[in-house]
């Protein structure tokens, strides 16, 4: 008679789906290198990874170097394609989970000590169970690998209860695992556990077991009312801000109504400003050009004025060169008139002294015709050089009365009296009417 429990098993073994194909064991690999093939068969196929693992195994002298290198590096390495990148990224994960948790990269000590193994792959989330599953089967010599997380998955499950130790535990997994799926078993079980049943919190309702795992079933329910109440509490949560946002919607409307009066009256106040700042410069621009025609007005007087004026100075001028040309004149017919006057004087002298000479010779004939043998006396030109020292002392003091005439002139404006041709006695007697003191100068000055 079939066992139950059995069916249930098999039935477990055929809803669980494999992430990546059930490796096979590789001659010459060590554990380490299992487990790398395993995670390669997630994007390569069995024998892309064996012969990527060997490829980093000949071109690295340790794994060490490995973990440390460029993913393209490794890809470049271990070839693949496409594909090549991402298998070396999950050869540096998965070599660098190892060096967090065991500080070393080999995993030989898990042939030593069989539960100390399992707790150390419980800790290898990369790994997953269903490789760690794997590498432990290769370590114990093809021996179903018996782990806490299978226990666990197969008590929910109902298949199996929890035991106390490993051996009670192996002793009632054994019989209802089918023959010759050992492995399989362990690996799709540990699919299970990494993927959907963890220890605290499962996620049940995701996992492929539900519809037949009692605890899933249960979990799975509860997660359903949990989700009910959840949807009762956010529809109750949205209710809840919909009246608030609504009531937001309403104050923001008010706001905004706020805020739009507000800028109006911002708006009109900024247009009454303008305007006035607009009559302000109207007025200012206006002034500025009153301004400025006031300047170029004073400027049109100003230059108007100093045209007067220069017209004035001008007039002035010429009056004063018509003076200066009409006393140069009467200098001129004054100085013509004295000459001749002088000429005539000198003439007058000339024939006064001839006839004096004259006179002089008839006498001393005389005087000789009435003496007998009385010798001549000579001349004695004493008075004729006397007459000449009284003409230079006379030459003499003309200058200065010219000068003094031409004073009188320059200063009164006003016409000497003409001189009558004469003796000369009336020149000397108009010489002296013309002479005058020099205080006479500043009395007659005329204002100008």
């Amino acid at each position: 008679m079939p066992n139950p429990k059995s069916s249930l098993v098999v039935d477990l073994l055929d809803r669980i789906p494999l992430r990546a194909p059930i490796p096979e064991p590789v001659e010459g690999f060590d554990l380490l290198q299992h487990g790398m093939v395993a995670v390669l068969l997630r994007t390569l196929t069995h024998k892309q990874a064996e012969s990527a693992v060997r490829a980093l195994s000949r071109s690295f002298p340790d794994w060490n170097e490995v973990r440390v290198s460029q993913a393209q590096e490794l890809a470049a390495v271990m070839g693949g394609g496409k594909k090549g990148v991402p298998a070396a990224r999950l050869v540096k994960e998965y070599l660098q989970e190892i060096f967090q948790n065991s500080h070393g990269l080999e995993l030989e000590f898990l042939r030593e000590d069989a539960t100390g193994a399992a707790r150390f792959v419980a800790q290898l989330p990369f790994m997953g169970m269903a490789v760690a599953n794997f590498v432990l089967w290769i370590a114990n010599d093809r021996e179903m690998p018996i782990t806490p997380p299978l226990i666990r998955v197969l008590d929910r499950a109902g298949a199996v209860p929890r035991a106390a130790s490993v051996r009670k535990a192996r002793a009632a997994i054994e019989p209802l695992v089918p023959a010759g799926r050992e492995l399989e078993f362990v690996m799709r079980f540990g699919e299970v556990a990494s993927n959907w049943c963890d220890a605290r919190k499962p996620i049940c309702w995701e996992c492929k077991l539900v519809e037949v795992c009692k605890h899933g079933k249960k979990v799975h329910k509860d997660w359903k009312d949990q989700q009910a109440r959840l949807a009762a509490q956010r529809a109750r949560e949205e209710a809840r801000q919909a009246a608030l946002r609504k009531k937001e919607e309403e104050r923001r409307r008010r706001e905004e109504e706020r805020e739009r009066k507000r800028a109006e009256a911002a708006a009109k106040k900024r247009a009454r400003e303008e305007e006035r700042r607009k009559a302000a410069e109207q007025r200012r621009r206006d002034q500025q050009r009153a301004k400025l025609q006031r300047e170029k007005e004073r400027a049109a007087a100003r230059k108007k004025r100093e045209a007067d004026k220069k017209k004035k100075e001008a007039e002035r001028a010429r009056k004063k060169a018509a003076a200066e040309a009409k006393r140069k004149k009467d200098a001129a017919r004054k100085e013509a008139a004295r000459k001749k006057a002088e000429a005539r004087r000198k003439a007058e002298a000339k024939k006064k002294a001839a006839r004096k000479k004259t006179a002089t010779k008839k006498s001393a004939a005389k005087k000789s015709s009435s003496r007998k043998k009385t010798p001549t006396r000579k001349k004695t030109p004493a008075r004729k050089p006397t007459a000449k020292k009284a003409t230079k002392k006379t030459t003499k003091k003309k200058p200065a009365a010219r000068k003094q005439t031409t004073r009188k002139s320059t200063t009164t404006r006003r016409k000497s009296p003409v001189r009558k041709s004469g003796s000369t006695k009336s020149s000397g007697a108009g010489k002296k009417k013309t002479t005058r003191k020099p205080t006479a100068r500043k009395t007659t000055r005329r204002k100008r």
